[in-house]
């Protein structure tokens, strides 16, 4: 999870890439390597039309400084069945790691396939997002910076501190207070200096939300938000403006991720469908961006207590921080003893007949006459 990487083949000339396990992607040809970012997948079909034999499949990172060619690669082989030849050979460099450009091209031209009949990600008989009306916007840099001595990434300028209080029981139970202040850091502009702080921020509950995400740096970022798919609607280099929604926004056919890359000096524009209560995090998915403060929480709060949106918190709930657990119920009392069973008769037993004498033991008199 540390770098974007590109793939390459050696002795193919083309690829068709298709995305993992969804049928809804248009297949797009493909020369020579292909661009993997963090948290993304594909599945990729090789046309077996060279020499039987073994080839290599090579990953190397972008725009990453190394003093040798592919000093940093994984290698793998693609195998005929009936090769009878090793890979051999110099291992396939690709392109440029530092050209932005072809990257840019490469991931603009990935699109959702409108002519499948693959499931869709947004509601019902919306198949693209040209007629939404967008609810909010939220622009976030990411850049670097130093508070305290320390190396700190931040958002906006600031660089999130993790309260000892979990936020969803802050939420549940204090609305809040004393944990993270709602809507404290702005979400259009930086702060003058950075700080730290506890980013939360309000989303409207089934509203449609635009962020773009710029990168200040000079390596590729990678965002993720939990709970949610997006809609990748543009990439650019410099400074975005509003005029992109009409000039470099492809709205028609836009693929849906949950992680997306930012390039450097560079941003990229998702829109969001915010239909899922609860309080979500986004964040860099580079892991030492992460890791140092490069993350906010979106509260999306729907006022419904409808528990099919939303469960309540259940009964085995943990508590901990500012949120301690309520008391015990006090012992139910003790119920009463049961009386004692009824004594059960015992019927006498019966009186004996006597036997009567066998006639063998009867005695007999005889009279004379």
């Amino acid at each position: 999870m540390l770098a974007t990487c590109g793939a390459s083949i050696s002795g193919f000339r083309t690829t068709k890439c298709y995305w993992w396990k969804r049928k809804d992607r248009t297949p797009i040809t493909l020369r020579w390597t292909l661009d993997v970012h963090v948290g993304q997948s594909y599945s990729v079909l090789v046309t077996a039309d060279q020499y039987p034999a073994d080839y290599y499949i090579v990953a190397t990172p972008k725009c990453v400084n190394f003093t040798k060619p592919n000093a940093i690669a994984a290698v793998g082989v693609l195998h005929y069945d009936n090769s009878t030849t090793s890979a051999n050979g110099p291992l396939p460099s690709g392109p440029d790691p530092f050209d932005i450009g072809f990257s840019l091209n490469q991931a603009r031209a990935i699109t959702l396939n409108m002519t499948t009949g693959g499931a869709r990600p947004n509601r019902q008989g919306s198949f693209n997002v040209t007629n939404v009306t967008l609810s909010q916007t939220f622009l976030l840099r990411g850049s670097f910076a130093l508070i305290d001595g320390y190396p700190r990434y931040t958002v906006n300028n600031v660089t999130y501190v993790t309260p000892s209080t979990p936020l969803k029981l802050a939420d549940q139970f204090l609305n809040g207070s004393g944990v993270y202040e709602l809507d404290a850091f702005p979400i259009h502009s930086s702060l003058p200096a950075p700080v730290n702080g506890t980013f939360v921020v309000s989303g409207t509950h089934k509203g449609w939300l635009e962020i773009v995400f710029k990168n200040d740096l000079d390596m590729i970022d990678s965002w993720h938000l939990d709970g949610f798919g997006f809609f990748v609607v543009g990439f650019g280099l410099g400074e975005w403006t509003p005029e992109a929604r009409s000039t470099t926004y492809n709205l028609y056919d836009p693929v849906v991720r949950s992680t997306v890359q930012v390039y450097p000096g560079g941003w990229t524009a998702v829109y969001v469908y915010l239909d899922n209560p609860g309080m979500w995090n986004l964040r860099s998915q580079n892991l030492r961006r992460w890791y140092l403060g490069q993350e906010l929480y979106i509260r999306v709060y729907d006022p419904d207590p409808n528990p099919i949106k939303e469960r309540s918190p259940p009964n085995n709930l943990l508590y901990c921080g500012a949120v301690q657990a309520p008391p015990p119920p006090p012992p139910s009392p003790p119920l009463p003893s049961p009386p004692p069973p009824k004594a059960v008769p015992v019927p006498a037993p019966p009186v004996p007949v006597p036997t009567p004498p066998s006639s063998a033991a009867v005695k007999t008199s005889h009279i004379g006459w």
